[in-house]
């Protein structure tokens, strides 16, 4: 670890080393190669109030060919789930609204854009939860798609839960700007292409009322003809505990300069090795034109698995249409890349053509969510994608001096490629876990930047 400057403020830096870097057994070195992955971190978005972190659920580029950048930001939601985790009122816990900011200097310099509601009431302790959108531009004129999520929810139970009404109540909504994100248009309901498709059965093997499908956070990743992709993740009809994944396919229309939806085929993790299915998926399209799409698994602690803490990944060579068989993340030697239920997130980058991955990897079985202490990116082998253990590279991990608690989670951010450098910005807030964010938590609610310097 070494404090750089950057910008007026300090910078942490770490350095990629020999070795699987683990998350009960990390060493850091005081010189790097020069094919080393490198760290940086610097504030994003400080917080006074420990009691009220900021989080950003969306981030990336808003123009074809200008490096103008929006983001989506929540306030206090970690504290907002301790009351209910704790079964405590929350009747005294205002946060902030959701903040949009808009950069356009490619993220040197923010300014606010207005804000959107989180929930709104629906009858009694029902009420409509609206998540952070996503925005994906036109290439050829600019065109900007506002899309999310909203799911039905009942105060004081968490969503998650049996008996929670998220899982059969997700829908998607879209809005187009043509002023830059000044101004939208009305919402309406995404709706796939197809004489079968309607507001309720709105996407193939979905139907408003009896599951739900979403896209959470997530950039388009393009494809050579100018369609792009979304991953997508719903679930089953019969059993909402468990889910599938899949690409969302968008095409921007030249007739009426609106986006045509299709869904591809969905794959999932076996019960042998997931009681929850495969979500939170990642695509990458790869140099011969396959689709790579990395897929969470889930471990109780109740229910001991065949294959237990694993990380899954599928692909297609016919755009989605059929995928492989799920195959377990792996080490180069074979061994199996243990994780929590986290997210795993694949891409390749612009700046050497090279594949990655990102996500909590572990030295040993695991149950549930944690530990996700450690963060770490690896590069993949093309062929096998195999984890590179040379390559396994701490984006964060736990600072057991300061204070913070075994099970912080170092987990859901959101990232994208820095257009003018071909890096890897990643933006994360930690989380206290399963706890929820107290006064004595000893977990920041800063936002916090983290530049990652992929070898050319």
């Amino acid at each position: 670890m070494k404090d750089q400057t950057c910008g007026g403020r300090v910078a942490r830096i770490w350095a990629g080393v020999s070795g699987l870097l683990l998350a009960t057994a990390i060493t850091v070195p005081e010189m790097w190669a020069a094919e080393a992955i490198k760290v940086v971190r610097t504030v994003h978005l400080a917080q006074p109030d420990l009691l009220e972190e900021a989080v950003v659920g969306w981030a990336g580029y808003v123009a074809p060919d200008k490096n103008v950048l929006m983001e989506a930001i929540t306030f206090g939601g970690q504290r907002g789930y301790y009351f209910t985790a704790h079964r405590q009122s929350a009747r005294d816990h205002h946060p902030r609204e959701p903040l949009i900011r808009w950069s356009g200097d490619n993220g040197r310099t923010w300014e606010d854009r207005g804000t959107w509601t989180a929930e709104s009431p629906i009858q009694g302790n029902w009420k409509l939860n609206i998540e952070a959108p996503n925005y994906v531009f036109n290439p050829t004129n600019g065109t900007l798609l506002r899309l999310y999520r909203t799911t039905e929810a009942v105060t004081g139970l968490l969503p998650w839960v049996k008996g929670a009404p998220a899982g059969r109540t997700g829908l998607l909504w879209t809005q187009y700007s043509r002023d830059g994100g000044r101004t939208w248009s009305e919402a309406e309901q995404l709706i796939c292409q197809g004489p079968e498709f309607d507001p309720t059965h709105w996407a193939p093997g979905i139907w408003y009322g009896r599951n739900s499908g979403g896209v959470q956070g997530v950039d388009a990743v393009w494809l050579p003809d100018g369609r792009f992709l979304l991953p997508f993740f719903s679930t089953e009809e019969t059993q909402l505990h468990k889910y599938q994944s899949a690409c969302l396919i968008g095409r921007w229309r030249a007739e009426d300069d609106r986006v045509e939806w299709s869904l591809t085929a969905s794959a999932t993790v076996p019960e042998a090795a997931s009681y929850s299915g495969g979500d939170e998926p990642s695509v990458a399209v790869l140099a011969d034109g396959r689709w790579l799409m990395t897929m969470r698994a889930y471990t109780p602690a109740n229910l001991p698995l065949a294959i237990p803490s694993g990380k899954f990944h599928v692909t297609s060579a016919d755009e989605g249409r059929t995928w492989s068989e799920p195959a377990m993340l792996r080490l180069s030697d074979g061994r199996q890349a243990y994780g929590p239920a986290s997210l795993t997130h694949v891409f390749r980058s612009s700046r050497n053509g090279r594949l990655y991955l990102i996500t909590n990897i572990l030295d040993r079985p695991t149950v549930a969510c944690d530990p996700r202490s450690t963060l770490q990116i690896a590069e993949l082998d093309p062929q096998s994608f195999r984890v590179k253990p040379e390559t396994v590279t701490v984006i964060e991990t736990r600072d057991a001096a300061a204070g913070q608690p075994e099970n912080i989670r170092f987990s859901n951010w959101r990232r994208y490629e820095d257009r003018e450098t071909g890096h890897i910005v990643l933006l994360m807030t930690a989380c206290p876990g399963d706890v929820g964010r107290h006064e004595t938590c000893g977990v920041p609610p800063h936002s916090y930047r983290y530049e990652i310097i992929l070898p050319e």
